[in-house]
């Protein structure tokens, strides 16, 4: 655990709400976020926007499901990034996007690839625990689900032949693969998904007017394309199109 404080022009602490220290969780989940590092994109785009906020923040790294746990039961508390949905909504203070991602069905079997999602249904699949890579692998009725506390352990698994299938989150969950020693051509594309946008999420009793500070800063950071630049410096390769804010595909 680090902890930062924000100092103010003429060297003073802020004071105000602002005096208070929150609780800032990243993800350990590279390249969102790695707590051996202490960098990832997620991690400097909302540290930037909290430094410029003049929020002053206690960062933690904890597992992705005790994170969202402590948020939702407050202790002034943020973490991003996290999928808006509907079943999350009543949750969280919802303070601005940072991240476009998507889900992925993959395999190491090219045959299976080519198969409709139908016809795999009775293959053995690995999906990170209370996301989005759970609750589509159930709805769409797969039987034999290994959930997961994080990617790394869903790529560990995939690599080892211990699963047939991995619904995935696209650039962690590739990052993830690598580092097991497993190289990204091997994986086959299924099937992907659009998710809604991930956000900062900030606990019920954050005060507004700090939510507010930092949802003004975050949205001027998406639109003058800050976000999307942050996200690319941690990429040798043009990140895609549909993964940035400030990309408009060709017609």
């Amino acid at each position: 655990m680090i902890i930062f404080g924000i100092v103010t022009s003429n060297g003073a602490i802020a004071e105000g709400e602002d005096a208070r220290s929150f609780r800032l969780f990243h993800p350990d989940i590279a390249p969102w976020g790695d707590s051996e590092t202490q960098n990832g994109f997620i991690v400097e785009i909302i540290e930037t926007a909290f430094q410029r906020a003049g929020v002053r923040y206690q960062v933690v790294f904890a597992p992705w499901k005790r994170e969202q746990a402590a948020v939702q039961q407050g202790g002034y508390a943020f973490m991003a990034p996290l999928t808006r949905l509907d079943e999350r909504e009543p949750f969280y203070q919802w303070v601005a996007p940072v991240n476009i991602s998507y889900l992925q069905l993959v395999t190491t079997n090219l045959a299976l690839a080519n198969l409709p999602v139908n016809n795999l249904l009775e293959f053995p699949i690995a999906a990170r625990m209370e996301s989005p890579a759970e609750f589509n692998a159930r709805q769409l009725g797969f039987r034999a689900i290994t959930l997961v506390e994080d990617e790394d352990v869903g790529a560990r698994l995939l690599h080892a032949g211990r699963v047939t299938l991995w619904m995935q989150r696209g650039l962690p969950a590739n990052w993830a693969y690598q580092r097991t020693g497993g190289m990204v051509g091997d994986l086959y594309t299924v099937q992907r998904w659009t998710t809604p946008q991930q956000y900062l999420v900030a606990s019920p009793d954050v005060p507004l007017p700090v939510v507010e500070k930092l949802r003004t800063v975050l949205e001027e950071m998406r639109l003058s394309g800050e976000i999307d630049k942050i996200k690319q410096s941690f990429f040798n390769e043009p990140i895609a199109c549909e993964l940035l804010f400030s990309c408009r595909p060709k017609q």
